[in-house]
């Protein structure tokens, strides 16, 4: 079932991308970063975000992103955590690799504002106990990774073609056999692009 999902987000994903051949433009390709806090039902941490922007049009593109949430508390973050028992100092990291078809409706001085919606994977990695023998740190780890999709909003303010400051609001749908947790995640920080 899994697989059906992902083959026909990329069959989408190819259908939406054919008018790319057709599209020339300088910036076509752009790589971006952003870096800054994370506010999150799974806890607030430190969140990094970069993606790989392929321009359709002027107005949507293809991302393929990655990002990942620092160090998040387990006792907020056991809903997502792989499912162990874990004492209550024990931390989660969550990572995200997905597929995102981005719109930016419009551009007012240097705002731009989108929507965007994917599929891809979540992966979130629990630490569950940890050692110290000498100068040797010794931890055990969980990791569970599931089929994951996403939908949200952000704005980004631009003060250069480089540099800038933004907020993006995402819902990831964690699918799992029994259950589809959500995380409901608002980052915001400096943005960084190559153009």
């Amino acid at each position: 079932m899994r697989r059906r999902r992902m083959v026909l987000g990329l069959l989408v994903a190819l259908a939406l991308a054919m008018p790319v051949t057709a599209y020339a433009e300088d910036n076509r390709i752009v790589l971006n970063a952003a870096v800054g806090p994370s506010f999150a039902n799974v806890g607030t941490t430190f969140s990094a975000i970069t993606g790989l922007d392929v321009k359709l049009n002027d107005r949507m593109m293809l991302v393929g992103e990655f990002g990942t949430m620092q160090r998040a508390p387990f006792r907020d973050a056991s809903e997502i955590a792989a499912p162990v028992t874990a004492p209550d100092d024990s931390h989660v990291t969550a990572y995200h690799w997905n597929g995102n078809l981005k719109v930016r409706p419009f551009e007012v001085g240097g705002f731009e504002p989108y929507v965007t919606g994917g599929i891809g994977s979540f992966t979130s990695d629990t630490v569950v106990g940890e050692d110290v023998i000498g100068p040797t740190r010794i931890e055990d780890r969980r990791r569970t990774t599931d089929f994951a999709t996403n939908v949200g909003a952000g704005l980004t303010y631009r003060f250069n073609d480089w540099v800038g400051i933004g907020a993006d609001y995402r819902t990831f749908f964690v699918h799992r056999d029994d259950s589809t947790p959500k995380v409901h995640r608002f980052s915001t920080g400096l943005t960084l692009s190559l153009r």
